[in-house]
């Protein structure tokens, strides 16, 4: 067993301390997305619709879902449409570069002056330039993306437009053996691109914005640890 002196012993206590307060403060550092979760928001509650008044008859006008021959697609706030999300998208880009140059030059200096056929000989002895330069650039690159989501989600009717374009956002949460999958959705629909069913594909939705994410032990291990996480955000390399 390894016996400290006393006198060591408390010299090193204040390193001991500044490295555990030097820890904790780069632990406060640390981006508030690397140590926090997004809280799904909260649903959409429309505002209260109120009872229609009772006339006497089956059909009242103030209950829209009464009509013999209405269009029952959704067309009111609080309504509910039914998405088919079938994003698929496939990219690549590549790139290549080459550039070459090359220079060659060669002179000398001899002859005669004046009759003096050994003239430049007789000062330098001769003389003879030769350069040479070459240069050579080759790039490349390339890269490639592919994505794939498809599932169904129903979304309300929050806002609707001048226009008559339906604004609707949706949310839908499981949990699964304390794996909690969330989805949400929101984006701008037109009512013509809706189907009998009140149904409309996720690619007829204009300003969409969605999002498929996941909260539990699954998500943990695919995240690397706090330290490490620390590690590379103070890291220069």
């Amino acid at each position: 067993m390894l016996n400290i002196p006393g006198a060591l012993n408390r010299r090193w206590q204040p390193q001991w301390w500044a490295i555990a307060l030097c820890l904790a403060v780069l632990g406060g550092c640390v981006r508030s997305e690397l140590v926090s979760r997004k809280e799904p928001e909260k649903p959409f509650e429309p505002p209260p619709l109120q009872r229609p008044s009772t006339l006497g008859s089956l059909w009242q006008a103030g209950n829209g879902r009464a009509y013999l021959f209405e269009d029952l697609r959704a067309s009111r706030v609080g309504d509910i449409v039914t998405i088919k999300i079938v994003e698929q998208h496939k990219g690549s880009k590549k790139a290549s570069t080459t550039a070459d140059r090359e220079s060659d030059y060669n002179g000398s200096l001899g002859g005669s002056l004046f009759g003096l056929n050994n003239f430049a000989s007789a000062l330098v002895d001769g003389v003879e330039v030769e350069a040479k330069n070459k240069n050579e650039f080759k790039g490349s690159g390339s890269t490639s993306r592919e994505d794939t989501l498809t599932g169904t989600i129903a979304a309300q009717v929050v806002e609707v437009l001048p226009n008559g374009d339906l604004r609707i956002k949706g949310h839908r949460e499981v949990t699964v053996n304390s794996e909690r999958q969330t989805m949400t959705i929101s984006g701008i629909v037109r009512r013509v691109d809706l189907d009998t069913t009140n149904t409309v594909l996720s690619t007829a939705i204009a300003n969409a914005k969605i999002e498929y994410s996941g909260l539990g032990v699954v998500d943990d291990v695919q995240r690397p640890g706090w330290f490490v996480r620390i590690w590379d955000w103070i890291s220069p390399l």
